[in-house]
């Protein structure tokens, strides 16, 4: 797969869990009116008796009933409920950068292990493979002149930066420029960005996405507390969210056109 193709389905989700919390965030200022549930209720033919709940998304552009058999009510889709949508699409967001980088590093590999040892980016050579993919690849070439053990190394490579890699704050992405050898990694991203932000600008704001996303993955987003009973979540604001989402979208097309440039 593409590197790019398959973030940009990463990013796809998150960009949807973003448009269901419009459609299920509660806007209504109050309970529906008793006339317009009775008038509902006649045209759906449920009992005139059962009690039923209007949920209004954003700029009421979508609507929601609940029926009291649900067990639920308009309260659960106010938005300390429902900002669980904005945590997750933050959250894969991230994830997308995650996958998009190890994604590049795989698709350059071989071609830059081909190149002269002394080209060979440096964090590249440090990557320690198992012996066994070595013994598999001369094993290979030896049963078939032609053959190519290229995806034997790719395979393997992916398995060790999946399993001992993560590429989601910066130090981390720029390790992984490092691994594809990437020239002044940052200073080329930022000029591509609209702004164009500084570089310690772009690092801040990744690290500050990848910070909140750690207190979601693994603190529950909950707010640490040592002496009171009781859990505080962190509010997350929408727009956050959005704006979050939107850079994020950003900075990999900005990636992806510096790795073009420079691997191409």
């Amino acid at each position: 797969m593409d590197p790019k193709a398959g973030f940009d389905a990463a990013m796809e989700r998150a960009k949807h869990l973003l448009t269901m919390y419009e459609i299920l965030h509660d806007t209504r200022q109050r309970r529906v009116r008793a006339d317009w549930a009775a008038s509902f209720k006649k045209l759906m033919r449920w009992p005139a008796g059962e009690q039923i709940d209007r949920v209004d998304g954003k700029d009421r552009n979508s609507m929601l009933i609940l029926r009291q058999t649900v067990g639920i009510d308009r309260e659960h889709f106010a938005h300390d409920m429902v900002s669980e949508l904005l945590r997750s699409a933050v959250v894969a967001a991230i994830s997308a950068v995650d996958r998009y980088m190890h994604d590049q590093v795989v698709k350059h590999c071989w071609k830059l292990l081909g190149r002269r040892e002394d080209q060979i980016p440096k964090e590249l050579l440090k990557v320690a493979l198992s012996p066994l993919v070595t013994r598999r690849a001369l094993e290979k070439l030896r049963s078939d002149a032609n053959a190519r053990p290229g995806s034997l190394v790719k395979k393997a490579l992916q398995e060790r930066l999946h399993r001992d890699y993560t590429f989601q704050s910066a130090d981390g992405i720029e390790r992984a420029a490092k691994l594809l050898g990437l020239r002044d990694f940052w200073g080329e991203v930022a000029s591509r960005l609209p702004g164009p932000p500084t570089k310690g600008d772009v690092k801040d704001l990744i690290n500050e996405i990848a910070r909140r996303r750690n207190k979601i993955v693994h603190e529950a987003d909950l707010i640490p507390r040592t002496r009171h009973a009781g859990f505080k979540l962190r509010d997350i604001a929408v727009a956050d969210a959005r704006n979050w989402v939107s850079w994020i979208d950003e900075l990999i097309s900005a990636t992806d056109d510096v790795i073009a440039d420079q691997l191409s």
